[in-house]
This record gives C-alpha cells, structure tokens and sequence, in this order.
C-alpha cells in the first residue's frame, strides 16, 4: 500500500512538473526532487540547488539545477547561467518570471518538517526539497 502512494505521489509529481517545466525557467529549477546544499560566505549564504533523484532521464543525480539567493524581501531564483528568473517570497509563494511559467495557479512551498519541504502547484505535489534555505533576516528556515 505504501509502494503504491509513493508511486502515485512520484508519478504525479512527475507529470507535473514536465508539463510546468518545458519552458518556465523556475520550475527546471525547483520542480522535481531536488536539495539545497548551503554555501556560506562572510556574511549571507547561498543555496545551490542540486538534483536529488536517480529517476531523473536527462540530469545525474547530484547535478547542478540553479541558486537560491537572499534577495530585499524574499530569495531569488537563478538559473545555472546565473540569471535571476523568479522569486520565493517570505510566505514561501513561488513566481516564475518568463511568459511561459504557468500563472494560473500559486505554487507554494510548505514545510513537512525540519529540512523538509514540498512543491505544490494548486494542489498537486510538484517537487521535494531536502535541506533548509540560506539565512535571512525574514525568519524563513
């Protein structure tokens, strides 16, 4: 029984986030099962976001997705080229910036437990993240 959930839960997680991720930049980097592995520096910290399934077809498990950045008010999400292409606000609401990110439903991120998170887009599981996010100064852990 609990095979099955668990195969219903990667499934639709799966379905997801290939619909969501084909052209929102956001969701190639936080959709799916993914980690935050913290690299602190004199003063902040940044989040590289790595990718932590051995299901994945066209990325290694351990490949590098993107940044989680503390930004005024909120993260900031960056793509592997460093570009900024969307934002986490402190209530932990995802927004993907270009054209093609699904703007219909909100996409929030809820805590399951400590270092622990789910990606959900309306009410559908569209990822996991294991790890915490980078130090800030808005209370978000």
């Amino acid at each position: 029984m609990l095979r099955a959930s668990r195969f219903g839960l990667g499934l639709a997680m799966a379905i997801a986030a290939c619909g969501a991720a084909k052209g929102c930049e956001a969701a190639k980097v936080m959709f799916g099962e993914i980690s935050f592995d913290i690299i602190p520096a004199e003063g902040y910290e940044t989040a590289l976001v790595r990718n932590a399934s051995f299901n994945t077809k066209d990325q290694n498990y351990g490949a590098f997705r993107g940044e989680v950045t503390v930004d005024r008010g909120g993260f900031s999400i960056r793509n592997v080229n460093q570009v900024v292409v969307g934002t986490i606000s402190p209530k932990l609401e995802l927004e993907g910036w270009d054209d093609s990110c699904d703007k219909r439903s909100k996409v929030l991120i809820k805590k399951v437990q400590t270092g622990t998170y789910v990606v959900m887009n309306g009410g559908t599981p569209v990822g996991t993240i294991k790890g915490r996010f980078p130090k800030n100064a808005f209370g978000v852990r």
